[in-house]
């Protein structure tokens, strides 16, 4: 199963050890299991310009301690099959993934699948764009998994019926 990932963060500008992890979503294949956290450990003057105007008024909080992020985290991975692979379009987001989840749990994959190959293919956009022009705020952690997963569904969906 897959579970598509998004993560929002304290901006591009910044490098590996400065970035700083703002909230992080997966939702799972098929639809039925998400989770969603936003983090402490951060402020406003640690973000990017473009962060501060585009995704920090889309945090509502509470914001969780790293600990209680991680053990919520693990625990929902805890319900999920036995293997699973996380879906995003970001090297970055993954290496959040796993720094948030500290031990790796054993149903998940050691490699992510990229989505980043189906950004450009006119299903998966058309998809993805018409999440977001239902009223779905881009640039949140949680409606960004949701809208790859969706686009995800319509490119297989757009696979199926090539064949």
């Amino acid at each position: 199963m897959l579970v598509f990932l998004d993560t929002e963060f304290t901006g591009l500008s910044h490098t590996a050890p400065e970035r700083k992890l703002l909230s992080l979503a997966l939702v799972a294949e098929d639809g039925r299991a998400q989770w969603y956290a936003e983090l402490d450990g951060w402020s406003v003057a640690d973000c990017d310009p473009w962060v501060q105007r585009h995704v920090l008024p889309l945090m509502t909080g509470p914001r969780l301690t790293l600990d209680a992020a991680r053990a919520s985290l693990q625990g929902w991975f805890a319900t999920l099959p036995r293997r699973v692979q996380a879906a995003c379009d970001s090297e970055i987001d993954w290496h959040f993934l796993l720094e948030l989840l500290g031990d790796v749990p054993s149903n998940l994959a050691a490699q992510r699948h990229d989505l980043a190959p189906l950004i450009d293919s006119g299903v998966y956009d058309k998809t993805v764009t018409a999440y977001f022009s239902n009223g779905h705020p881009e640039h949140h952690a949680l409606h960004d998994a949701t809208a790859y997963r969706l686009g995800w569904l319509a490119w297989m969906d757009a696979r199926k019926s090539v064949r």
